[in-house]
């Protein structure tokens, strides 16, 4: 039989897990029902699958997500973001025809030269708009689910 002294002390270890298991259980308890935030998160939040966006299990195309903003301040933002992508385009696209342009001209060392520099400042250019385009959408969408997770919009 062990002494007195050496019982209490593992009862005051096993009263500690089992304050740990009952707050476990209690917490559980209060905690929300998987029927409001978790169903809302699941099927009306927006996050980016690639250069395609998923709302649920529903893939939505870049044009697709102008639909999606109501408020002022993500609809100027996704219009900001499709006219810096308009732009990012054009840069693309005049890479592109200075590329096809020199393969068909007959120049020096010194033109090849200013061909694939201009190619690459163009290139640069675009993709510099590209990813400023990315930022706004990327805010756009996070402030959209913001206010979708928050209750301040209903969907």
């Amino acid at each position: 039989m062990l002494p007195e002294p050496v019982k209490i002390i593992h009862m005051r270890k096993y009263s500690g897990l089992l304050f740990i298991i009952f707050l476990c259980i209690n917490l559980n308890a209060f905690s929300q029902s998987k029927d409001s935030i978790l169903r809302i998160y699941n099927n009306e939040t927006i996050y980016r699958y690639g250069n395609k966006f998923m709302k649920g299990n529903e893939r939505l195309t870049f044009q697709d997500l102008g639909n999606e903003f109501t408020t002022p301040g993500t609809w100027d933002m996704y219009h900001k973001s499709k006219r810096l992508l308009s732009v990012s385009r054009i840069f693309n696209l005049a890479s592109l025809a200075v590329i096809i342009t020199s393969v068909f001209t007959k120049t020096n060392v010194g033109g090849s030269i200013g061909f694939a520099a201009g190619t690459g400042a163009l290139g640069l250019t675009g993709i510099y708009f590209q990813t400023e385009s990315s930022k706004y959408s990327d805010r756009a969408i996070w402030e959209r689910n913001r206010d979708i997770l928050s209750g301040s919009i209903q969907q």
